[in-house]
């Protein structure tokens, strides 16, 4: 079997969104709708993850997240989400690891 058919490449893949910590839930892959329309989806699975090559992509990819965000600054002062570093180790499982955290804060409530 040649190099590189069949085997998982190990090693740093990019970086993955994890947008509620507690309850381990990730951007999930970009996926077009019916009418061409970027779905935002969110998967509890790393493998199912939206990865980034670049740490830089990855934090330009957080506004598309805002209405989500904003959303659980209604149930909460304080919403963190994490950027967080994704490798392959040498048994094919995924691993992601802390790389900056953002902690995004409701400072006033608007008038109701």
């Amino acid at each position: 079997m040649a190099k590189g058919f069949g085997s998982s490449r190990q090693g740093h893949l990019g970086y993955v969104l994890l947008l509620l910590p507690e309850a381990k839930a990730y951007a999930a892959d970009f996926s077009l709708g019916e009418d061409d329309e970027e779905f935002i989806g969110i998967t509890n699975s790393l493998e199912d993850a939206q990865v980034w090559k670049k740490k830089g992509k990855a934090r330009q990819a957080v506004v598309k997240y805002l209405d989500f965000l904003i959303e659980q600054l209604e149930d909460n002062s304080q919403v963190e989400l994490s950027i967080r570093k994704l490798t392959r180790l040498s048994n094919g499982k995924l691993k992601d690891e802390p790389d900056e955290d953002l902690i995004f804060e409701l400072t006033k409530k608007p008038p109701s």
